[in-house]
């Protein structure tokens, strides 16, 4: 846990421009970081994941794509019609870059169960990174999240199941078929690192970092 002290004039000024702009301190604050993220290369968002990635047992990567399939590049591909010999299923689902505040919520819900399963006292470091892809001549962006949680290795077996059943029933009741994910274990720190920075930039903005259970308070 650590917290920042402001001197009284910024705390001050902070909360009347906070309330002007209609965010509390904390939203107000994170939009001031990620427009500074934006006009420059800090690489904040890489260190930031980089750090907990070596300092909590990242040993699961999830890939929770929000299209039928369980692979989200040939997903798009059927979806946009690009693939040779395309399937269009019955009931397609996707997610945009336009619809991350559903996808975001259900991430977090995600990381929520899986605390409540796996968690030592309570906690259970969890951090997921959006990603929208755009290449190989698809025009459309469809939403999927890399996720990495800390899952203890006697309890593998169990957390597969149990991601499998929480992404079957919440596909089912939002999008009318099955999220299908693809669970892997991390092998190392390095390759744990490699797959939650493979779509981090320079000026990745923060609030696109879903990190929870790492006792990190700012206050």
């Amino acid at each position: 846990m650590f917290s920042v002290r402001l001197d009284q004039p910024t705390h001050d000024a902070l909360g009347i421009l906070a309330k002007r702009s209609s965010l509390n301190a904390s939203s107000f604050v994170r939009q001031i970081i990620n427009n500074y993220l934006a006009k420059h290369a800090t690489k904040v968002a890489k260190e930031l994941i980089r750090n907990e990635v070596h300092k909590h047992d990242l040993n699961q990567f999830v890939t929770i794509p929000f299209v039928q399939a369980s692979d989200p590049e040939a997903a798009y591909r059927r979806l946009s019609g690009k693939a040779e010999h395309a399937i269009t299923p019955a009931k397609p689902f996707a997610l945009f870059e336009r619809d991350r505040p559903t996808g975001e919520r259900l991430v977090k819900a995600y990381f929520s169960a899986m605390r409540r399963k796996f968690g030592s006292d309570g906690n259970l470091p969890a951090l997921g990174v959006y990603e929208t892809i755009k290449k190989n001549g698809i025009d459309a962006t469809f939403l999927h999240y890399h996720c990495l949680l800390a899952i203890p290795e006697p309890e593998e077996g169990r957390f597969v199941e149990a991601t499998s059943d929480f992404w079957t029933k919440i596909g089912n009741r939002h999008f009318g078929t099955p999220i299908i994910c693809k669970v892997e274990r991390a092998n190392s720190k390095e390759a744990v690192a490699g797959y939650a920075l493979k779509n981090v930039n320079d000026d990745y903005p923060i609030d696109s970092i879903i990190m929870v259970g790492f006792d990190r308070v700012l206050g």
